[in-house]
């Protein structure tokens, strides 16, 4: 009789455990929705994948649902909207999720041209994690970039910014930190090493 009572309290406590996690309505639904999101988002479809990152509700999700939407943004060329999710990602966020919105908010402003925002951004990225060496090859470039525009001749913000983005974009590509996994080391080749590359 006791281990028939031990087994049954057991049943009841995971069900009563289930009912807890699962209570509110909202949760399953905004599980599937991330899930979703995700599996947009690893395929490109970076409009269907923010349409299921907005339809989230569940508060504790909110700064990483806001990191992924930024990613989605930012890929969507809505840098202004990015902006400011991986800002809320960053301060609500824990000290990861802080160190991988300051690391893409600082990819972000390089690609527009705005080298001391992108400086501050990865510095606050190494202040999180100091061992972070792609943020320190990102605060070296946004620090040459800067510098380079700062010791040149005046001339129209965007084509400086353009002309001092020549030679990185190759490292922007490989800096973006996303959360999708889909680059893996040695998994792309080299423009240079394709006979076929016309």
């Amino acid at each position: 009789m006791p281990a028939f009572f031990l087994s049954t309290l057991a049943s009841w406590l995971g069900i009563l455990l289930l009912i807890g996690l699962f209570g509110s309505c909202a949760l399953p639904g905004d599980f599937g929705a991330v899930v979703a999101g995700n599996a947009h988002f690893r395929k490109g479809n970076y409009e269907a994948a923010a349409a299921a990152y907005l339809s989230v509700h569940t508060a504790s999700w909110r700064s990483a649902v806001d990191y992924d939407l930024a990613n989605a943004w930012a890929l969507l060329g809505e840098a202004k909207a990015a902006e400011g999710l991986y800002a809320i990602a960053a301060k609500e966020g824990d000290a990861r999720l802080a160190r991988d919105s300051w690391y893409n908010l600082g990819i972000l402003r390089l690609e527009k041209g705005r080298w001391e925002d992108s400086w501050a951004a990865f510095r606050e990225a190494l202040r999180i994690d100091p061992r972070d060496a792609e943020a320190r090859k990102g605060l070296e470039i946004a620090w040459r970039a800067w510098k380079k525009e700062a010791s040149s001749a005046p001339t129209l913000p965007v084509p400086a910014a353009a002309s001092n983005l020549r030679g990185i974009s190759e490292n922007l590509e490989l800096l973006r930190r996303l959360e999708t996994g889909s680059w893996h080391p040695g998994s792309s080749e080299s423009s240079a090493s394709s006979s076929k590359d016309w």
